[in-house]
């Protein structure tokens, strides 16, 4: 007697791995047509284009048939379904190579060539096409590989895939949407919320010095709060003179910021109120006033149109920020040359911007401008002013008598086209009382950019620039004064300069130029400078030079004549090493650097320094310097240590030159209170002018979406931003977030992959927020139980319900335009999937199956809600329940056509006769009766006299027996394309004429909206 280990043994090897997979993991072969599979198998595919998919298999001997329909359907290729239904066709990779499957016929295009499709190369599925992986290559391009041990799938492309490009263009909205506007999509549960009084922030400094000549300390604290609705800032600083302390206060500001404010696209009446200490924004000389201020400039920046490029060089691997009106908008870390660069979002007219710099040896450089930018434009049709009037300062503490006032306002004429206007108002101007101020900024061919500013009686401005898509830059100003003014403290008539920057590769390495130059005319001469930077960088070494060279000029001719240049050359080698991990830690961040300072005219060297600096501790630095005075023949040693702790920043910094020395110890940060956890938090950051969040992500026991004392705080960093923040994740489970933008608009996304229990999910995943000014604000996030859904699909055969194994179900989110998954259903037909975030859902059966099936589904769409409960939302019952097109069709007409409901007695026509009409037809595809049924076009059409349409099928039956009631033949004609409704006719015609002659009669007795149908 034969065994089943007998029978196993005489099957080939590869078969016989595949047979004894799928008998142990208990996979069926319900499929039965042509030459039978081995097996059938659930592959996990894997792809970066996909993801991780699963893909059903057939296997015939060791090669696997995978379904065309799915592959393509995954991988966004398009494709058309041929006439029979069961073949696809396209054109793939480009409109060049049209291809075609037909498995009924065994036919088969590649790039417009037909050829025979043999039959052991495909399989006819009950749900798809299966092929054999070599036509995936010679389509496609798609070399699949497949591992049969572990049930997995993987394959390569030759050409583009549309879902790759598909991915490519999603990612760039999504930036583009992340870094421009704020996306609308999401809802706002997080708007401004005022308070009358809310403690806030408050930043820290304290110096203690000792040198040579004795000791000094010193501090400064800034404060900030909400007030009144608004937000206050103010700073007070302090000395030890002896035993006196000296204080002053400086900064003192209340503004009060109106919703208008934090929508730059939108262009609103008033924005801003401001009191106390404020700065004009005059676009000439800038005072600083006691007073008032209004405005309807927006606090978030616009970015609708230009941005501004600042850019420089400092100490590599330093630490830039850039800050606008005191808000941290960028920062960025300087390359290995020390070059850094901004796109900063800047609004016309004056800005103020602060570069701050944190160097490796923990000095900290601050460079306050005062910068008109004339190459920022209004939208067309915006309107934006600027108003101050106060008193002005005399020092930190005192005003003086005389008030001054500004105003300026700025007109977009059109995207390419601003003008401005402004007017200085006060003795503290000037000379004369008053001055006016005009200007207007162009854009020629959307990259070149002028402007012009106009201010009477004492200059004329005209400023060129221009920005290549190669980085090349090129900037230009000339100016013309009039008479004597300020801005003629050296008498100069003109003055002009120009800025070119040229970058290029060296060694494989992004490099570049910069020249500047200056003229200055003046009374009888001249005087002229020119500046040169060149730096590159070979391996880890980076190298830099930089020339500055003066020339003046007399042009008296009753003098000799006599020329003087100078010139200075400054260069220097930097070896630098990552922080990367794969370094060891003794090296890790490692830099040092030497430079030498030359006088070209003198051709002897000035002066030498060298710099060493490592990272100690992972958060601390350590800095050894030393430089060389060669004209005076003295050294400066220079040793300091920079630790940042997580609540505090300390500095020690030790100088001596000579038998002088300096030393000084920092210690700053900032204390924020948090109302989450009623504490305060210490951080070794500046936080004024900015703001922060509490996030606390609790499992809401009773549904009320609020928090309640005793409810489970879950604590992770699940919580995403679309703008950076710092993130520290606190012993009492809530997250705190700080350096947020104040008055900004944030979108947080609660990332549920990083939740500790992954059957907790919230109601809503993303949603709007803005952060409060100067403090902290609450964030609650309630979680649930995620919800489970389960069901069958069933398809009616021979009078017997069987399930339907291997059918593609899709899962939407309502509201979605992208299917949320693809649930498969098994082999007895029933399916189910978990994970489901509280909201109403869509499921549908793939439809590209149901084409291929020739079935009809009894509903398309299944609608379902999952609902936010603490223990979870459980539906079952969503069934499918299919009918074969065929049999479908014979159930309709049998149950229209029912003998046994309707009397069989033969009725003649009244309204036709073949002497009236004789292309009149009575017979139908059920035999001579009162009653015909048509399912679909006839190859030769008919003209038809609808007197009535239904919805749906009783309706229909309904209203023909009406028209059998009175003796008429009927024809019901079922949907197509073109309808969902079912049509009711009177009458069919071989030509139009004979139609239109029975139309008018059936109008009179039927209905005036009676019509002609050719089908």
């Amino acid at each position: 007697m034969k065994t089943f280990t007998t029978y196993l043994w005489k099957i080939s090897k590869p078969t016989k791995l595949v047979l004894l997979l799928l008998f142990l993991l208990g996979f069926s072969n319900p499929i039965q047509a042509q030459q039978e599979p081995d097996g059938e198998a659930l592959l996990i595919l894997s792809h970066p284009s996909t993801g991780q998919v699963y893909l059903n298999a057939l296997f015939f001997g060791d090669k696997a048939y995978l379904p065309v329909g799915e592959v393509l359907s995954l991988l966004y290729i398009p494709n058309e379904r041929l006439s029979s239904g069961k073949g696809l066709s396209g054109v793939f990779p480009d409109k060049k190579n049209p291809w075609s499957i037909d498995p009924i016929q065994n036919k088969i295009m590649i790039n417009g060539k037909e050829e025979t499709l043999p039959a052991d190369k495909f399989f006819l599925g009950d749900t798809d096409l299966y092929f054999h992986p070599d036509y995936y290559l010679r389509i496609f391009g798609l070399q699949f590989t497949v591992n049969i041990l572990n049930l997995s799938a993987s394959f390569t492309a030759q050409y583009p895939l549309p879902v790759e490009e598909r991915q490519k263009r999603e990612m760039l909205r999504k930036n583009l949407q992340s870094n421009n506007k704020t996306d609308e999509s999401v809802p706002m549960l997080y708007d401004r919320e005022r308070k009358f009084l809310s403690l806030g922030l408050m930043d820290y400094v304290l110096n203690f010095d000792k040198t040579d000549q004795g000791t000094n300390t010193s501090f400064q604290l800034r404060t900030g709060m909400e007030l009144l609705g608004g937000d206050f800032e103010g700073a007070i600083a302090g000395n030890q003179n002896g035993k006196n302390i000296d204080i002053d206060y400086s900064g003192l500001r209340w503004r009060y910021v109106l919703p208008g404010a934090m929508k730059p696209e939108k262009n609103v009446l008033l924005t801003t109120i401001t009191a106390g200490q404020i700065n004009t924004s005059s676009q000439t000389n800038s005072l600083a006033l006691t007073g008032i201020s209004i405005s309807n400039n927006p606090v978030v920046p616009r970015q609708e149109l230009d941005v501004f490029i600042i850019d420089g060089y400092t100490e590599a691997d330093s630490e830039v920020e850039l800050l606008i009106g005191g808000q941290l908008v960028d920062f960025s870390r300087a390359d290995e040359v020390g070059y850094y660069r901004f796109n900063a979002p800047i609004s016309f007219g004056t800005t103020r911007l602060t570069i701050r710099i944190y160097t490796p040896n923990g000095e900290v450089i601050t460079e306050d401008r005062q910068f008109q930018i004339p190459f920022t434009f209004l939208p067309k049709g915006f309107v934006t002013y600027n108003i101050q009037t106060g008193f002005v300062q005399n020092s930190l503490d005192s005003l003086s008598d005389n008030r001054a006032t500004h105003g300026d306002v700025a007109i977009g004429l059109s995207n390419s086209v601003t003008v401005r206007a402004g007017i200085d108002y006060g003795n503290p101007f000037g000379e004369n009382k008053m001055y006016h101020v005009y200007g207007i900024s162009t854009r020629i061919f959307q990259q070149y950019l002028f402007n012009v500013d106009v201010l009477p009686d004492r200059y004329y401005r005209a400023t060129g620039s221009v920005f290549y898509a190669n980085n090349v830059n090129i900037s230009t100003q000339v100016t013309e004064y009039v008479g004597s003014s300020e801005f003629t403290r050296e008498n100069q008539i003109r003055d002009a300069n120009l800025n070119v920057f040229l970058p290029f590769k060296l060694f494989g390495r992004f490099t570049g130029i910069r020249v500047s130059g200056e003229k200055i005319w003046l009374e009888g001469g001249f005087r002229s400078n020119i500046q040169a930077d060149f730096n590159t960088q070979i391996g880890r070494v980076s190298t830099r030079f930089n020339y500055r060279g003066d020339i003046a000029g007399n042009f008296n001719l009753s003098e000799n004549e006599s020329w003087n240049t100078k010139g200075l050359l400054t260069s220097s080698l930097t070896y630098s090493l990552p922080r990367s991990p794969s370094l060891p830690v003794f090296v890790r961040g490692i830099f040092f650097r030497g430079q030498m300072r030359y006088d070209v005219k003198g051709n002897k060297p000035i002066a030498w320094n060298t710099l060493f600096s490592q990272t100690l501790f992972k958060h601390g630095r350590f800095t050894l310097g030393y430089e060389r005075d060669m004209i005076n023949k003295q050294g400066q040693l220079q040793v300091g240590f920079l630790y940042d702790f997580n609540a505090i920043r300390t500095s020690s910094q030790f100088n001596k030159r000579g038998k002088s020395y300096a030393a000084r110890q920092s210690f700053s940060g900032s204390l924020a209170y948090d109302p989450a956890g009623k504490m305060i938090l210490p951080s070794n950051r500046d936080q004024i002018g900015r703001s922060g969040i509490s996030v606390r992500m609790f499992v809401d026991q009773n549904n009320n979406e609020k928090y309640d004392e005793g409810e489970e705080i879950v604590p992770a960093k699940a919580v995403q931003l679309d703008r950076s923040a710092n993130m520290v994740l606190g012993s009492d489970g809530i997250l705190r977030m700080s350096q947020m933008q104040s008055y900004w608009t944030y979108k947080m996304t609660i990332d549920i992959s990083s939740l500790p229990d992954p059957s907790l999910a919230p109601k809503v995943t993303s949603f709007n927020l803005v952060a409060e000014p100067n403090r902290y604000k609450q964030i609650d996030v309630p979680l649930y139980r995620t919800g489970t859904i389960e069901g069958m699909a069933i398809i009616n055969k021979n009078g017997e319900k069987q399930g339907i194994g291997g059918l593609r179900l899709l899962l939407k989110k309502v509201g979605s335009k992208d299917f949320l998954e693809t649930i498969r259903t098994f082999s007895d037909g029933g399916f189910y999937t978990f994970s489901l975030l509280p909201g109403k859902y869509t499921l549908e059966i793939d439809p590209a199956q149901l084409d291929f099936l020739q079935a009809k589904i009894v509903q398309e769409v299944l609608e379902f809600e999952i609902k936010a409960l603490s223990e979870g939302d459980y539906i079952e019952g969503l069934n499918f329940e299919l009918n074969p097109i065929s049999e479908e069709l014979a159930a309709d007409m049998a149950e229209i056509s029912d003998p046994e409901s309707e009397e069989s007695e033969d009725v003649e026509n009244e309204a036709t006769t073949a002497e009236e009409t004789p292309d009149f037809f009575s017979d139908s595809k059920l035999g001579h009766s009162k009653l015909s049924i048509v399912i679909e076009k006839e190859q030769v059409p008919y003209y038809y006299v609808i007197v009535a349409t239904s919805p749906d099928k009783t309706s229909a039956r309904i209203e023909a027996q009406k028209f059998i009631d009175k003796g008429k033949a009927v024809w019901i004609i079922f949907p197509n394309n073109e309808t969902e409704n079912y049509r009711i006719a009177v009458g069919k015609y071989k030509d139009y004429k004979s139609a239109a002659k029975a139309l008018e009669k059936a109008k009179i007795e039927s209905a005036e909206t009676s019509w002609i149908l050719k089908y």
